[in-house]
């Protein structure tokens, strides 16, 4: 369509905004997402940064939170510490907040 249709008829563009805005809708938004864990070696912060939905950007944040901690309390086991602080913030014994925004 052109100008001149949206001129002669403005119901047209009324009609046009909700297609409009579906098409933004669809596009991908940048999404950053910080988490901070509460342990009794203390604080530890993680971020993550992707796009679409915030909750596997969530998890990434909270992975790189419990990596900070099993790095900084020297755990023998990287891999097994990190599984197990995602696990105990999930059953709540470590405390945990986090905050995205997108």
């Amino acid at each position: 369509m052109n100008r001149k249709a949206f001129e002669k008829n403005p119901r047209l563009l009324l009609l046009a905004l909700p297609l409009v805005l579906a098409l933004l809708a669809g596009c991908k938004r940048g999404v950053e997402c910080t988490t901070e864990i509460t342990a009794g070696a203390g604080t530890f912060k993680g971020t993550a940064h992707g796009e679409g939905e915030k909750g596997p950007v969530m998890k990434a944040a909270l992975r790189n939170a419990c990596q900070k901690m099993c790095v900084d309390t020297k755990s023998p086991m990287l891999d097994a510490c990190i599984t197990r602080c995602t696990v105990d913030v999930g059953a709540t014994k470590i405390g945990a907040r986090s905050s995205c925004n997108d």
